[in-house]
């Protein structure tokens, strides 16, 4: 199939929109709890992938290590998240969620997951099934061009 221009601006916009809904509404929840989406980021992150030392949560997050440091010490003062020094290498210090901010991460993303079981009853089971399937070999597809073909920021022209 023949992927024109249109199509393509089409689906990265109806992407876009309900990303933006579904992040917005979330976004309300963290504005009542007093935490930032950079700060909601540094969770999750720690969340989905495990304790973190400062380089690699600045990589999940695509910010400086300095930025993500300055996250960590406001979560750190928050209660949601500790450094722990690695036992076999003491110059190694990773961040670990702690019970206050896997708590906020489960009624963040429990949110946004009850909001989209509510969109997705308008759809019949075999609708709900081929949007899954699409999506799933969507994002198969852009992991796979992206892995190939990295963005180099000094290779854009503006």
């Amino acid at each position: 199939m023949k992927v024109n221009k249109e199509l393509s601006r089409e689906l990265e916009e109806d992407i876009r929109r309900s990303n933006t809904v579904i992040s917005r509404r979330g976004q309300a929840l963290l504005a009542e709890m007093g935490i930032s989406n950079p700060q909601f980021n540094t969770l999750l992150a720690l969340y989905e992938f495990g304790p973190l030392t400062m380089g690699d949560l600045g990589k999940h997050l695509f910010t400086a290590c300095s930025t993500a440091t300055d996250l960590a010490d406001r979560l750190e003062r928050f209660g949601f998240v500790e450094r722990k020094r690695d036992a076999r290498d003491r110059r190694i210090v990773r961040m670990h969620l702690l019970a206050k901010g896997r708590k906020i991460v489960e009624i963040i993303m429990n949110e946004r997951y009850r909001f989209l079981e509510e969109v997705l009853t308008e759809y019949t089971s075999e609708e709900h099934q081929a949007m899954l399937e699409s999506l799933k070999r969507l994002i198969e597809r852009v992991e796979r061009m992206d892995k190939a073909n990295p963005v180099e920021v000094e290779n854009i022209k503006i």
